[in-house]
């Protein structure tokens, strides 16, 4: 399962740089080892993108680690992580309403 949530996390993420790209007239094909910096995204772009996949995922991601996005890569297990914290959060809050 943990598996599945990561490529769902991945597509969602290179869709989401795909068309921050196409918009600024970029033909970037971002992939997992493509660096934040050869997308040529300001820092405003990357926080929008982060944004809206914490407004997709409905979860929240530390916002001191934008910094330190270094590659799409990050960005993906950025998300990843945020998603398994939610679902581990979730988990005990299930068992005690059954």
């Amino acid at each position: 399962m943990q598996r599945n949530v990561e490529e769902a996390v991945q597509r969602r993420v290179l869709d989401a740089l795909k068309d921050i790209c196409r918009q600024r007239g970029q033909a970037v094909d971002p992939q997992p080892d493509t660096t934040i910096g050869a997308l040529g995204l300001e820092s405003l772009q990357l926080v929008e993108i982060v944004f809206e996949l914490e407004t997709c995922y409905q979860v929240q991601v530390d916002e001191e680690q934008l910094a330190q996005l270094e590659s799409v890569a990050d960005v993906i297990e950025m998300f990843s992580d945020a998603l398994q914290r939610a679902s581990q959060q979730m988990a005990p809050q299930q068992e005690a309403t059954v």
